[in-house]
Order: C-alpha cells, then structure tokens, then sequence
C-alpha cells in the first residue's frame, strides 16, 4: 500500500446530471500553494489544473480557462520585505466550480460562527490567488486591490469568506453576494459582429478569367468625386454579363459620350465582380462587369487582393478565438476586490432534510478505521457542498435518502470504489434512521489523479 493519506468520498448527484499565460500543476510553491488542510483529509497527491499567468508592471485583465477575469493593477506586488520584485512576476490562479475540484483541493467546507456554531458549506464557486518572484512568494502591495469576476454556477445569494493560510479557518468578508449578468458575452456578440464586417468587407474573390482577346473598357471617372474608385481606379474593365449587346467595349466612344460612371457596387458570389451603375440624361444602365489587371497593374491588383487576404484571415481567426472563448463563457459572474493574497469561496449553510443514520463505512471489506486518516465526504443532490464524516464522527452520518445518491471512495491513483444509486437505494436508508447501517463500497477500475477524473468517475456511475 502506498504511504498516501485515504479519503472516502460519498456524492448526492443531481437526478438529471491577453498576456502570456502557462497551465501547470507542477509549482515549486511549496506550504503557499498546497492546500490540503493539517488534518490530512485528502492527501494532496491529488491534483487541481492551475493557471499561471507571466505579467509586466501594466495593469491588465487576464481571462482564465473558465472564463473568470482577474483585473490586476499596475505595480500590485511587493516582495515580503517591501521591495519591487526582481524579475516578471508570475500570477498563479486556481478555481474550484465542480465537486471533485473542491475534494482534490482539500479545502476545508466547514465555517465556524463568532457564536461558535459549526456549519457545513454550500458553495458558488471558489478560487486561489497567488503570486510568484521566482519561487518567492509576493504580497499584494498596500492600497493595492485585485478584481476577481469568478464565473459561477448558481444565481443565488451567497457570502464571501476568505481561508486563513495559518490556522485553516474561514472568516466571513461579506454577506449576501448577488452574482451580476456576464457582461463578456455582450461584448463577444459586438466584436464579432464588428469582425463579420471586416471578413465581408475583405472577402477574397477569384478575379474573372482573362483573355488576349477579350474586349476591356475603360471606366473615365475623377477618383476625388468617387472615394470608393481610389481602390480599384486605373484598370480596365471587363463586361461579364449576360447581354452582349451590353457590353460598352464594343462601342466605347459612343457610351463614354452618352453615360457617365455614377455607381460601384460589389456583387455577390465567388468572383471579383461589380455592378457598375452609368446614368445619362434619360436613362440609368447597371452593368456587371470585372476588373482586368494588366501588365503592371496586374501587380498592382495582386498586392491588394493579399492585403485582402491578410485582412480577413486575421479577422477570421480572431473570431474563432471569440467564438471559443464564448462557448466557455458563464453566465453569471460573481465580483469581488480583494487586497490580499489567499484563497476565497462564496459560501452559504447548507440546509436540507436530511436523516441521521449510524454509518459504518467499509470499503471492499475492511472498515474505514483500516485507513488512517481515511475520511467520507457527502455532496448532496443538486448543490456544491461537501460535507466530511471522519471514523470518529462517521455515526454523525446523515442523508437525504429521496434524492440520488452515489458513493466513491479514493485510496490512490489506482484504487477507487463505488456504489451507484440503485445499490445505495436497495439499503433501505429511510428503515435506518438512528440506526447503525454498514455501506460497503465496490472497487471500479478506473484511475483517479486530478479533481477532474474524480468528476469522471462520478459521471460514469
């Protein structure tokens, strides 16, 4: 067996389930960035994404994976003695929005009142916000306040609470936090319509084929009375339409005295084509017609259809990154400025109508009290909260036994045992109200590393 610290884990599962930037979760950040707490609950083997973010002394707003945003002023850090850090500082960032995120991260989700009353937590969200001067951990320079609009899962009122990285306790910041409308997914809609202009504006068409012998036609116009001509002023002209008796090339002497050029528009379609508008004192013709780009024009007009190009590629993928980033946007954001470095939940008491039961937790046969350290963490149906029983206070069990429930226990990377719904349903839970019921889990093959293979798992049963 591994010298590791063992955690069972038991889950209530709903009935229908722009600076450079690193991700890592291997941190020389030694007792700053491991945040399993004193008593061991869960080994901190097990791991969370983090998200590392190389910064300058300008203020910036950096995007996460999750689509939280994290305003960081200009010159926010300080080393520990007061001093301007030595080299880039690097942002560390970690967020907890799932159930198996918050079990691998080893959090503690109990709050203790200033009336002493002990609570469990139900949480919106939390995060972990760090930064680094090589592998020296910064701190927040006074006056200096960080932003953080941490998308969350829930619209309901929660409280903020900050973790003391010394005694591992939970202070509350601020109560009755309202999440606010994501505000990026509006800006989103805006520039990517502002890049579908662009793309249609530079939309690469294939020029019309062109022939020695094919009839051109010179359009006469004053490029200073049409801005629109200045683009494509200076070639000649090609009738594509369908009516040749149409086409001015053919007597251009007689059309250039009778019309004159009043309009360009771009047509439709794959090809460099325009309608051509000419007006004369009784009448008004459009005119399909190509541009022909000969001799040194014909450079002239292949340098602009690859500024052409260039354009709308850059346009293109501009908005595939928008469109991505979008897919992932929440909906809800909740904002807060915080002045110091840490880690932060938005939290309430979880409340439900559970039923005590005298639990003895095996797993594959062997008693949980086999297991030093070994803990039980239930998550009830439909809400983010995770709720510890250890083998002193496993008899303290209670359960809502009407909603789903699934049951995982993780020894190590290789070991994790189950039950799914209908096993813990077949125990008759509501029959064991203050009565001592043994629940025996089943080992799964599957291996289990991060927070989200815990999710995995949980998802699979």
């Amino acid at each position: 067996m591994r010298n590791l610290l063992f955690g069972f884990l038991i889950f209530l599962t709903a009935c229908s389930s722009d600076s450079n930037s690193k991700n890592t979760s291997d941190l020389s950040l030694k007792d700053e960035l491991i945040t399993a707490i004193e008593t061991g609950e869960i080994s901190n083997w097990l791991e969370n994404e983090v998200e590392q973010f190389l910064l300058t002394d300008s203020e910036v707003v950096l995007t996460t994976k999750k689509s939280s945003r994290i305003h960081i002023p200009k010159n926010a850090f300080v080393r520990n003695d007061g001093s301007a850090p030595k080299g880039k500082v690097t942002l560390v960032f970690k967020e907890y929005q799932t159930a198996g995120e918050i079990l691998a991260s080893g959090l503690p989700m109990k709050y203790t009142d200033p009336s002493g009353k002990t609570i469990d937590f139900e949480s919106a969200g939390m995060f972990e916000i760090r930064a680094l001067d090589g592998k020296d951990t910064l701190e927040l320079r006074k006056g200096k306040e960080i932003k953080v609009e941490l998308a969350t899962p829930d619209a309901g009122k929660y409280n903020f609470y900050g973790l003391s990285d010394n005694t591992r306790g939970w202070t509350e910041i601020a109560k009755n936090q309202s999440p606010v409308p994501n505000p990026y997914l509006q800006d989103a809609k805006d520039s990517l319509s502002r890049l579908e202009q662009v793309m249609a504006e530079n939309q690469p068409k294939k020029p019309v084929p062109y022939s020695p012998t094919d009839k051109l036609f010179d359009i006469k116009v004053n490029p200073a009375k049409y801005p629109e001509f200045k683009e494509i002023g200076g070639v000649m002209w090609k009738y594509t339409g369908s009516k040749k008796s149409e086409d001015p090339a053919y007597n251009t002497a007689y059309f250039n005295k009778k019309y004159s050029f009043t309009k360009l528009a771009p047509k439709k379609g794959e090809y460099l084509e325009y309608d051509v508008s000419f007006a004369s004192t009784k009448d008004t013709i459009v005119l399909t017609m190509a541009p022909v780009f000969p001799g040194k024009l014909k450079e002239k007009g292949e340098k602009k259809l690859l500024e052409k190009i260039k354009k709308f590629n850059e346009a293109l993928n501009r908005s595939e990154k928008i469109r991505s980033q979008q897919r992932n946007e929440a909906k809800l954001l909740r904002m807060f400025n915080v002045d110091k470095l840490g880690i932060y939940n938005y939290d309430r008491q979880y409340k439900t109508e559970n039923i005590p039961i005298l639990a003895a937790f095996y797993l594959d046969g062997k008693p949980m009290d086999a297991y030093p350290g070994a803990s039980v963490f239930l998550i009830p149906e439909g809400k983010l909260c995770v709720v510890q029983y250890g083998a002193e206070t496993q008899d303290k069990f209670a359960i809502n036994p009407y909603e789903r429930n699934q049951l995982i226990a993780v020894i190590g990377e290789n070991e994790v045992y189950a039950l799914d719904d209908k096993a813990i349903r077949n125990l008759n839970l509501p029959q064991f109200k203050n009565k001592t019921l043994k629940i025996e889990l089943k080992p799964i093959k599957q291996k289990v590393k991060t927070g989200a293979d815990i999710d995995a798992v949980l998802a699979s049963l």
